[in-house]
């Protein structure tokens, strides 16, 4: 009977382990990502706050054309508040 509670405890245990989260530390505080935890240009450790996609556009006001870039991503680092891109 020790034997199946272990095997169970053990299945749990690497379970928890598949859907953990990243934590990183900010100031004095560990803080838990909900995503991936990625490197501000200044080597912040810090969460997607915002994860956008960037868009372009032409700045004309009689055919204005815009298009979205899809291989960027618009992030912002929650420690300095620097605005960034990334490449998937």
């Amino acid at each position: 009977m020790l034997t199946r509670r272990a095997l169970v405890g053990f299945l749990f245990g690497l379970s928890g382990i598949a859907v953990a989260q990243k934590a990183i530390m900010e100031g004095k505080k560990a803080v838990v990502c909900d995503g991936e935890a990625v490197k501000c240009p200044l080597q912040h450790e810090t969460c997607r706050v915002i994860d956008a996609p960037l868009v372009v556009g032409n700045d004309r006001r009689d055919y204005p054309e815009n298009s979205q870039l899809f291989d960027y991503r618009v992030l912002v680092c929650d420690q300095c508040g620097i605005l960034f891109t990334q490449k998937r």
